[in-house]
């Protein structure tokens, strides 16, 4: 029984992001039946439905439409893009955790006047509207692209709408944390690239 409700909670979850995003953060946070793994549940039932809707949008488009090359050397098959569709939500999804993993820890905080801390999983809860465009992938192209960078600008709206409210973030604010989170990726990137190329430098 409680598994049941569990499952009817995700989905009021990602329902109320799109209809009321307060009360989507505040079920969350208010309810102690959800947590972390249902998070990442919400986001792996979605992500599943990325290479579904890619397999039968390609079947529409050979056995309806007769569409038989999506360039002039690629031909569609059934299962194009289907395992690439899956693994860009899964990689995606890390990088949010990521990013919220920062939120958390990128600035010190006085436990004298906020002993809680920052709220975990704001923003994986806000690009759960993000994984939601995987069923779009139904559509031909551009159509999925362009839900693709609606659904990112909207969880960043969520993620922004919810700060503002519960932590008084600015929208300078906001975006000085977007600037800190590039940059954050573009030191975790450089540290391979030096690794890469000290070796190389030092075996050839």
């Amino acid at each position: 029984m409680q598994k049941v409700s569990t499952i009817v909670q995700r989905t009021g979850l990602i329902r109320d992001l799109f209809i009321s995003p307060m009360s989507a953060f505040e079920s969350y946070f208010h309810k102690a039946d959800l947590g972390g793994r249902d998070l990442w549940l919400c986001h792996l039932q979605l992500m599943l439905l990325a290479p579904l809707a890619k397999f039968f949008g390609n079947c529409i488009q050979i056995l309806i439409f007769k569409v038989t090359f999506v360039e002039e050397e690629t031909k569609l098959t059934y299962t194009q893009g289907v395992g690439t569709v899956f693994f860009f939500y899964l990689g995606f999804y890390f990088v949010v955790r990521l990013v919220d993993s920062f939120r958390m820890y990128h600035q010190m905080r006085d436990r004298t006047k906020d002993w809680e801390g920052p709220e975990p999983h704001v923003f994986i809860i806000s690009f759960l509207a993000f994984t939601a465009t995987s069923i779009f992938w139904i559509f031909p192209a551009p159509i999925p692209l362009f839900m693709l960078a609606v659904g990112f600008l909207y969880s960043l709206h969520l993620s922004y709408f919810y700060l503002s409210i519960r932590r008084a973030w600015t929208s300078f604010d906001f975006l000085f944390f977007l600037m800190k989170v590039v940059l954050f990726f573009l030191v975790l990137l450089s540290i391979p690239l030096f690794l890469y190329n000290l070796v190389r430098t030092v075996l050839f």
